[in-house]
């Protein structure tokens, strides 16, 4: 699916109760429910793109967030948590953007 990247975020080490962590996670943009009565535009989802070490094959796209992607994943069952886990995800080719620049948005 297409999606836009809008984070990326890694980790490993242990908490004060010796719980061990180690991973890497990306968050996507994705349209709220259409037929939603209390909601709507765009939320953000949290994906298990691995371990920590796989952190370095985004570091290419540090600078060039928010940017398009077409992203495959696959809900998994870790503990009593479904997760959704990164089966593979790769970059949509954009135009070169100007960094901070947004449209303007007219309220009439």
């Amino acid at each position: 699916m297409k999606a836009t990247l809008r984070k990326v975020t890694w980790n490993k080490g242990q908490t004060e109760s010796g719980v061990a962590y180690d991973y890497t996670r990306v968050f996507i943009e994705v349209p709220v429910y259409d037929a939603s009565a209390k909601e709507f535009g765009y939320d953000t989802m949290q994906c298990e793109y691995g371990d920590e070490s796989k952190h370095a094959e985004l570091l290419h796209l540090r600078g060039q967030l928010p940017i398009e992607v077409d992203i495959d994943i696959v809900p998994v069952k870790k503990g009593s948590q479904v997760l959704q886990q990164v089966r593979s995800m790769r970059v949509i080719e954009q135009p070169p953007k100007t960094q901070g620049v947004r449209p303007a948005i007219e309220n009439k």
